[in-house]
C-alpha cells in the first residue's frame, strides 16, 4: 500500500475543520443491543434516541455490528441490519422497516456477521462475517461473504443458509453495494476487492466474480461511501506495528479499453489507531467511531470534524452511519 496524506495523531487530536450542517446518524449500540438515531447538531445523544429498533433477546441477535437505511420498493425504507451472535448456529441478518419497526426478513448466518447490505434492483441482501461457526452446512474456514437471493425480482430472500451463495474471504468486515458501477465491495484481512454479479438470464444472481484487489497490511474493518466526493474510505486496525494501520481512501477506477476494474492508488487520510467506523457526510464533515484499545471494541462517544464529539453516557457504539436525510 502506498500511503498518501499521512496526519499525524489520534481521533481525538487530529480535527480537520468542516461545515456543520445537521444531518441524522444512526449508531449500532451494543449496551441496549439497538439501532440508534441521533441529529449530528447534538453534542448530547443522552435521553430517548429520535429513532431506535431493540433487537430480539436471543443469543443469535446479540451484539449488533452493523446497520443501514435502503429504500425498497416493496417495503418502503427499511434498516438492513447483522448481529455477530453467540449461537454455535451463528449469527443474525434482517430488514427492519423505519415505519413500523417490523421485521420483514430475518435468516441465521453461519458465521459471526460483522456488516450487511442490500443489492438494489435485485434485493439479494449480502453479510460479511470475520470467522465461520460449526454449522450443518459447509461453509469456507475463516469467514467470508453470503449473499441471501431471491428467486425472483421484488421477492423476499430465502432464510436458509442452504439457499444461499458463499464465497470465502478471511477476515470479512465490511461490505458495500455501488450501485453506480454495479460492484459489490468487501473487505477483510489483507484485502480490499470488488466483484461483479453473475446472473442468469432471468437476470437472477447466480454468483460473484472479482474484477480489482487492493492489497494491504492487516485486516480492514470498516468499508464506507464518501458522501461528499466519489471516493470510498476504509479503516484498516492495528497500532504503530502495522505500518498499514489507519483511515484510508481510495476509488475504483475503469479501463475503457480493457474493461478492466481497479482500485486508484491509495491515500491515508488518518494516522489512527483501531477505528471502527468512518465516513464523511455531503457537507465535508467526517465522523466515526474509534475505539480505545484492540481489547476494546465500542465507545460511547462519535466524533465529528470541526466540533466537539457526541457522547451517550453507557453506551457502547460499534458502528455510525449517515441516515441519508437532512433534517429541516
Amino acid at each position: 500500500m502506498t500511503a498518501g496524506l499521512a496526519a499525524a495523531g489520534s481521533a481525538a487530536t487530529v480535527r480537520p475543520s468542516a461545515a456543520a450542517t445537521n444531518h441524522l446518524i444512526i449508531v449500532v449500540e451494543q449496551a441496549a443491543n439497538q439501532i440508534q438515531r441521533f441529529s449530528n447538531g447534538t453534542t448530547d445523544w443522552n435521553g430517548t434516541p429520535g429513532w431506535y429498533w431493540s433487537a430480539p433477546g436471543n443469543d443469535t441477535w446479540k451484539y449488533l455490528a452493523d446497520a443501514k437505511r435502503r429504500l425498497t420498493a416493496r417495503w418502503d425504507d427499511v434498516l438492513v441490519c447483522c448481529a455477530n451472535g453467540t449461537s454455535r448456529t451463528g449469527g443474525r441478518a434482517a430488514m427492519v422497516r423505519e415505519s413500523d419497526k417490523a421485521v420483514v426478513w430475518t435468516a441465521v448466518v453461519p458465521g459471526n456477521p460483522h456488516s450487511v447490505e442490500r443489492i438494489d434492483g435485485h434485493g439479494a441482501i449480502v453479510t460479511a462475517s470475520s470467522r465461520a461457526r460449526t454449522t450443518g452446512d459447509s461453509y469456507q474456514n475463516g469467514g467470508g461473504i453470503n449473499l441471501f437471493v431471491p428467486s425472483t425480482h421484488g421477492g423476499l430472500p430465502p432464510t436458509s443458509f442452504a439457499d444461499s451463495i458463499s464465497t470465502g474471504f478471511p477476515g470479512a468486515h465490511g461490505v458495500l453495494w455501488d450501485d453506480v458501477n454495479e460492484l459489490l465491495l468487501a473487505i477483510g484481512d489483507k484485502e480490499l476487492r470488488a466483484y461483479r454479479l453473475v446472473t442468469n438470464g432471468s437476470d437472477v444472481i447466480t454468483g460473484l466474480s472479482r474484477v480489482a484487489t487492493l492489497s494491504f497490511t492487516g485486516t480492514g474493518h470498516d468499508l464506507q461511501p464518501d458522501y461528499a466526493s466519489e471516493d470510498i474510505l476504509y479503516t484498516v486496525g492495528g497500532d504503530a506495528g502495522n505500518p498499514d494501520h489507519g483511515i484510508w481512501k481510495t476509488r475504483l477506477v475503469h479501463d475503457d479499453v480493457t474493461g478492466a476494474w481497479s482500485f486508484a492508488s491509495p491515500g491515508r487520510l488518518h494516522d489512527w489507531y483501531f477505528t471502527k467506523s468512518f465516513s464523511r457526510l455531503p457537507d465535508g464533515t467526517e465522523f466515526w467511531v474509534d475505539a480505545p484499545s484492540a481489547a476494546t471494541w465500542w465507545s460511547d462517544t462519535v466524533g465529528f470534524s470541526g466540533r466537539a464529539d457526541s457522547v451517550r453516557t453507557g453506551a457502547k457504539f460499534y458502528k455510525a452511519r449517515f441516515w441519508s436525510h437532512v433534517l429541516t
